[in-house]
Formats: C-alpha cells, structure tokens, sequence
C-alpha cells in the first residue's frame, strides 16, 4: 500500500473545518507559498529603500504577499532566536503566524 502524501493526510481533518477557518488557512497559505517562491530581499534593495514588500498595495497577483521573517527575541542580556514568522496580507491587515524555531545551519 503506498504512502499517503501530506495532502492526503491533512483532507480529513480539514473537511470538518467550518468555512471561515478554511478562508483564513487559504489565504495564510498563499502568503507561505509567496513567501517561500520570492527571493529574500538583498541587503542592497534595503540600502535602496526598496520596501514594495510591506506595502499592502504592492501585491502579486494571489494578493497574499507573503514573506517569512526570521526575529530575535531579547531577554536580558541575551538574544533568543531566531524564530520564524510566517507575514502575509488579508483584509487589509499584516497578519502573523509562529512557524516554530529555525533549525541550525537553515
């Protein structure tokens, strides 16, 4: 019997999601899938002020415009991190999802 894909395994449980909760997951994961096709911005386009990913009105053509921000938590003297965050636009709002811890060497 073949594996089932991640997809195959996620269906079930989604079909018992009500359909405001599957909208919000549509448009976090077209924001992920933006975010994970795009380029990270090179330190020379920040130089340059080129800032066209936090603007709402800079959008691809899913209108998710999403990016993954990695962020250093301070406490005390020390820096913890860092932690992603998955970033997207929906309804006119900077949305934020916790990805979880970046693993070492990523």
């Amino acid at each position: 019997m073949p594996t089932k894909s991640p997809t195959d395994k996620l269906l079930p449980s989604l079909s018992a999601w009500n359909l405001a909760d599957l909208r919000e997951l549509q448009v976090a994961l077209g924001g992920l899938i933006e975010a994970l096709e795009t380029p990270p911005k090179s330190p020379e386009s920040e130089l340059d002020g080129d800032d066209s990913r936090e603007d709402p009105k800079q959008r691809s053509q899913t209108g998710a415009r999403g990016h993954i921000e990695a962020k250093y938590i301070p406490r005390g003297n020390k820096q913890h991190g860092p932690y992603l965050y998955l970033r997207y636009w929906q309804g006119g709002k900077l949305r934020s999802k916790y990805l979880g811890k970046a693993q070492s060497g990523s």
